[in-house]
């Protein structure tokens, strides 16, 4: 009888089950961006829709402690949750966005890591500073599941925080960094058990917009 070679690697798992979801925000006013700078930068008109339908679907989750960046677009996509729930936001700088210029500077998917070392010459550099990124985003999230754990999280952040804390536990390197996008207004969802065990459970689930990303997703990347 055939026996999934998975179950002899399965840890043990042990409730109570931490929930943490990493919510990019909803789409700012890039308009305002010189004017105002990036920090500062606040929702669109498409943005605050695009709140309204997520607020929605987040008041369905039975949410337990709330967390946001310093920026406003993030804080903003939260404060209609805030305002129906009357919870507590709190704003942890860490959550901030995270600078990264480089995406299009590496095209090579299809290399082996020792051919784009080879190749590639920033290539060691980015995937160092990614390695520091990816510990920070870990460290972070790993303070809010010691201190809310068995609970339900809900984390307003940003798109490379994101994209961050995801790879930094599938271990991938800075191909895999780049090759990830997390879709404005989206919902990803890490569980945890009491040990520390951790499973991703969903990528950029925009199930609650009624009208979804563009299908060329360079285009949305830029919007």
């Amino acid at each position: 009888m055939y026996k999934n070679p998975y179950v002899k690697l399965k840890p043990v798992t042990q409730k109570p089950y931490t929930e943490i979801y990493l919510v990019r925000h909803c789409h700012p006013d890039y308009r305002l961006e010189k004017k105002l700078g990036e920090y500062n930068m606040p929702l669109s008109k498409t943005g605050e829709q695009q709140r309204k339908y997520l607020t929605k679907k987040l008041l369905k989750m039975d949410i337990d402690s709330v967390y946001a960046s310093g920026l406003c677009r993030a804080q903003e996509t939260a404060a209609e949750f805030i305002a129906k729930t009357k919870k507590t936001l709190i704003i942890d700088e860490r959550l901030d966005e995270i600078n990264w210029k480089y995406w299009h500077r590496i095209k090579y998917f299809n290399m082996s890591e020792e051919a784009r070392e080879k190749r590639l010459v920033s290539y060691k550099q980015l995937d160092k500073r990614l390695d520091r990124i990816q510990t920070e985003a870990r460290c972070a999230l790993s303070d809010l599941f010691r201190t809310n754990r068995g609970k339900k999280i809900l984390v307003f952040s940003h798109g490379n925080f994101i994209k961050a804390a995801i790879t930094s536990i599938l271990n991938a390197d800075v191909i895999g960094f780049l090759s990830l996008e997390i879709f404005q207004s989206s919902i990803s969802q890490l569980v945890i058990d009491r040990s520390g065990y951790i499973k991703v459970t969903r990528i950029n689930d925009v199930s609650h917009l009624p009208h979804q990303p563009e299908e060329d997703l360079f285009l949305s990347m830029i919007d």
